[in-house]
């Protein structure tokens, strides 16, 4: 009678048993799910509660331990997202519901997004062997290693992600940045071109697809890449600058003012950019003599940093152009008045002018006579002078290619008048040789004299 109680017993244990794993099976796995889309639908705070509960009492259920990083991550909290993907990885336990890439994928962009990058890389270098297919692993490599400037390490990634994907167009911008920075301007344009292949509107490809082309001569295709990405906000400012420096390249200074100024009305005042249009405007009214509007820009640079660039030099070179007229009418002078101004300085020491060379709009050059000895046995002798209108340091080469126009015209000595200064080189040169140089001051004097 015992026994049989005893069996009665076991046989009842044993059928509660297969019943908790029968319910253990189905039911509380069709309870996460639903847990699952409670998450899907915004309930997360609800189902971390619910998952909670489940993981306090089995720490190892991987599906309720997945499904809570999954609630943190919708409720914005990455940390604790962070911390339950780690404790998946931990459990090793991985299904249908839950994949190991993707509980890796996860926790790799969290990672990333939370600057924690050698542990983001340390993931994502996993996932190119768990999925080596899968391009974007290693693009996030390619992208991590170009922001540290490790540029040769980010382009085997990022060369491996274009071939899983050629149309990847941003694996193919960032190879083009890298050439560029490097120096590979046609790897760079290549990558540049078919990034804009792909796709038209990333500006930025078009704004370094034209400053290669600029750099590489093709200007009229760089006008139109610098036109297109002129249409991004964060780039106008450049695109001015750059299609201005190019109009000043070729001469074209109002045309290139033109540029910069668009670009001044798109930048904050005191800016190094703003400084930089500033100062090529100024160059370019300088180089076509509009000295005023040169010194007004330079005054402005000066304001905001007296430091920049030449700037304060120019302001000293002008400072009597800033306060005497006469300079100022000679500098601006039209060509015609240029010469005649030109030929009164020489007339005012004394000589004759028997001939003018016009070698542009900034150099006259002047064969001239002066007399020699008493006025009973003076002789004419010739001389060269070159009259020069803009401040540019005058170089040795001038004078030596003047000192052979001298022989060839039969002058005998040179003279150079000019408001600029000249190098000590060229300095040294004259000294040795029949040239004379007068700087600045003696300028001014000659030019009181006549005017």
């Amino acid at each position: 009678m015992d026994v049989f109680y005893v069996v009665i017993i076991v046989a009842g244990i044993a059928i509660l048993m297969l019943i908790f794993y029968v319910i253990y099976l189905f039911l509380v796995p069709r309870k996460v799910d639903d847990i699952a889309k409670m998450i899907q639908i915004g309930q997360t705070k609800a189902a971390i509660k619910k998952l909670s509960d489940i993981i306090e009492k089995n720490e190892r259920d991987h599906y309720a331990q997945f499904l809570l990083g999954e609630a943190h991550l919708k409720e914005g909290n990455s940390a604790y997202a962070i911390l339950q993907y780690r404790q998946v990885l931990k459990l090793s336990k991985f299904d249908h519901n839950v994949k190991e890439i993707d509980v890796r994928g996860k926790l790799a962009d969290l990672l990333k997004s939370k600057k924690s990058l050698e542990e983001a890389k340390k993931e994502y270098l996993l996932l190119t062997k768990l999925d080596p297919a899968n391009y974007k692993n290693y693009f996030e490599l390619g992208q991590m290693y170009y922001d540290v400037n490790q540029f040769d390490k980010a382009v085997g990634f990022l060369k491996k992600s274009v071939s899983c994907n050629p149309k990847d167009a941003t694996a193919q911008f960032y190879l083009g940045q890298i050439h560029y920075k490097t120096g590979a301007l046609s790897d760079a344009k290549n990558m540049f071109t078919n990034t804009i292949a792909l796709n038209p509107n990333n500006l930025k490809a078009r704004y370094f697809l034209g400053l290669i082309l600029k750099q590489t001569g093709d200007i009229e295709w760089a006008m139109k890449e610098f036109d297109a990405a002129q249409k991004s906000d964060d780039l106008k400012v450049k695109c001015f600058l750059a299609k201005g420096l190019i109009y000043h390249e070729q001469g074209e200074y109002g045309t290139a003012i033109g540029e910069l100024e668009q670009g001044l009305k798109f930048v904050r005042s005191g800016t190094d950019t703003a400084l930089n249009l500033r100062y090529y405007i100024a160059d370019c009214y300088e180089r076509t003599r509009d000295i005023v509007s040169a010194i007004k820009n330079w005054e402005i640079i000066n304001e905001s940093n007296k430091n920049y660039k030449d700037v304060a030099d120019k302001l000293r070179q002008f400072g009597e152009f800033r306060q005497d007229d006469r300079i100022k009418d000679f500098m601006i002078a039209s060509l015609q008045k240029y010469e005649v101004i030109c030929r009164k300085i020489v007339e005012a020491m004394g000589c004759n002018v028997t001939e003018v060379y016009r070698a542009n709009d900034v150099n006259i050059d002047m064969l001239v006579s002066e007399s020699e000895g008493n006025w009973r046995n003076a002789r004419q002798t010739n001389k060269l002078v070159r009259v020069i209108r803009t401040t540019d340091m005058v170089q040795e080469g001038s004078l030596r290619s003047l000192l052979e126009e001298m022989k060839q015209k039969n002058a005998i000595r040179i003279m150079i008048i000019t408001p600029g200064e000249y190098t000590s080189k060229a300095i040294d040169f004259a000294n040795t040789r029949p040239i004379e140089l007068l700087g600045k001051t003696e300028l001014i004097e000659l030019l009181k004299k006549i005017m």
